[in-house]
Order: structure tokens, then sequence, then C-alpha cells
């Protein structure tokens, strides 16, 4: 199984302490370029497989 989670953050900093979070179940992460208009930025953190017994 595959999951996608899409993380809106205002500040780089935020985002590292979102993946210091998740470090154990990421698998990947993708950071949207700065170009984005708005308050917010985006990246995109793919989790690993998870097993049935997390759930």
């Amino acid at each position: 199984m595959s999951v996608k989670i899409r993380v809106s953050y205002q500040d780089t900093e935020e985002l590292k302490q979102i993946l210091l979070l998740l470090r154990p179940v990421v698998k990947s992460c993708k950071v949207t370029k700065d170009r984005q208009e708005g308050a917010y930025k985006k990246a995109y953190v793919e989790v690993k497989g998870l097993n049935k017994s997390l759930l």
C-alpha cells in the first residue's frame, strides 16, 4: 500500500519538525518550488508500506 501526505507549512523549520516526527515511516519527501504564491508552501511525503498490525 502506498500513502502520500500533502503538508502545508510556512517556514522550513516547520517542515523539518514534521519530518522528524514522521522519520520512521518516511520513504521520500518532495518539496515544491519556491515560486509558490500565498502564505503556505507545500511538500509531499510518501510513506513506506504500512503493516496491517499498525492499523
